[in-house]
């Protein structure tokens, strides 16, 4: 009798692969990260939201006891040609952001997290491709999930990035980035988005595009501004933009 030993091989393959998880609040710029991140060679991103890491976060009542679906993750990794020449997976779901805390316990000390943040200005004032004729993000929940996800800063395995340092210090970021995960700086970092394995996503108008800064300070359009002040009217809002080093005197 043959045995067939190669679905036991692609679980220690799997079980080699340091993960990277990206959490944030929604219209924070995560999908861009994942993007970026999915030019590196080392790195395999994972093409969808799994939800794996953060499950019932959708849900209108949340449990956030709820067992993490990691399983769901190895299953897509398995059918993953050639993944033994990656180093690491990526995932990015935004509301990963509310279970940083389970996640860190679940994969020990070869994890590493990265938390996306951005002006709560911008954020509540950007539509998404769903409802373009509305803004997606409510203040009140890009100041808990923002507040979720810093309670980790300053954690060895977390890196809080700024979206804005993304676009407007592209490789000086990237190169911290990539520090923070071991791993090397390679050309193909710099060709973005010809290098990237994921070129579209729901979360996007149009399809992967070279990095700009267009989209930064879009709140101080006069016809956002009673969006703006519903944003700074949030109690914390205001403690958490100086807190990331966002001018609100530029109000």
């Amino acid at each position: 009798m043959v045995i067939d030993v190669s679905h036991v091989f692609s679980k220690r393959q799997i079980a080699r692969l340091n993960p990277i998880v990206i959490g944030g609040c929604a219209r924070s710029g995560t999908t861009l990260l994942l993007s970026v991140l999915s030019c590196h060679p080392d790195i395999y991103s994972v093409p969808f939201e799994t939800r794996a890491l953060c499950p019932t976060a959708y849900d209108p009542k949340p449990a956030l006891k709820t067992a993490l679906d990691v399983a769901a993750i190895e299953r897509h990794l398995w059918g993953v040609r050639g993944v033994s020449k990656y180093r690491c997976w990526c995932e990015k779901t935004p509301k990963n952001v509310l279970f940083f805390g389970r996640i860190l316990k679940r994969f020990g000390s070869n994890l590493r997290i990265l938390h996306l943040v951005r002006d709560g200005r911008d954020v509540v004032c950007s539509v998404h491709p769903d409802a373009p004729g509305s803004c997606w993000v409510s203040p009140r929940r890009w100041t808990e999930e923002v507040g979720a996800g810093l309670i980790f800063d300053g954690h060895p395995q977390v890196m809080t990035i700024r979206y804005e340092d993304l676009v407007m210090r592209y490789c000086e970021t990237v190169r911290k980035i990539l520090d923070f995960l071991s791993l090397e700086y390679v050309q193909q970092m710099n060709d973005y988005p010809a290098n990237s394995s994921i070129l579209s996503n729901d979360a996007w108008f149009d399809s992967a595009r070279p990095i700009s800064s267009d989209s930064v300070g879009r709140w101080r359009q006069e016809s956002q501004r009673n969006r703006v002040d519903q944003l700074l009217a949030e109690p914390g809002a205001r403690q958490l933009l100086s807190r990331l080093q966002y001018d609100s005197a530029g109000e």
